[in-house]
């Protein structure tokens, strides 16, 4: 399993990496086998978004560190040294590119673009 990190350089300009959770096995639930898990923090808010078809955000930083989950639908992230991360069910990528140029996010495809927004 791995999920895309975006991050401001600091000059201002962002890229994005590809990285692997770090799982460890873990006793999470009580009477049943263990499995492997990565803790990756504590939440302070959770939102849902559904982002209409054809939107497009232009670049902008995100207004906080967040993790953003594709739910359904389908959208584009480009970071300025032209690398895009296709967003789909299931891709998750931690926001961290606060200041600076940010993200290029578009929506694409005919569907509604639907996430999970959970800041850290």
């Amino acid at each position: 399993m791995k999920y895309y990190r975006i991050y401001s350089l600091e000059n201002g300009e962002t890229r994005n990496e590809f990285l692997p959770y770090d799982l460890k096995t873990n006793d999470f639930i009580k009477g049943t086998p263990s499995f492997p898990m990565a803790d990756m923090g504590a939440a302070k808010t959770l939102k849902v978004a559904s982002v209409p078809s054809g939107w497009d955000g232009g670049w902008h930083p995100t207004p906080l560190k967040q993790w953003c989950v594709t739910l359904s639908g389908s959208a584009t992230m480009e970071t300025s040294d032209k690398k895009v991360i296709e967003l789909k069910g299931g891709v998750a990528v931690l926001l961290d590119d606060t200041f600076g140029k940010g993200h290029h996010t578009t929506v694409v495809g005919d569907d509604d673009w639907c996430s999970m927004l959970v800041a850290v």
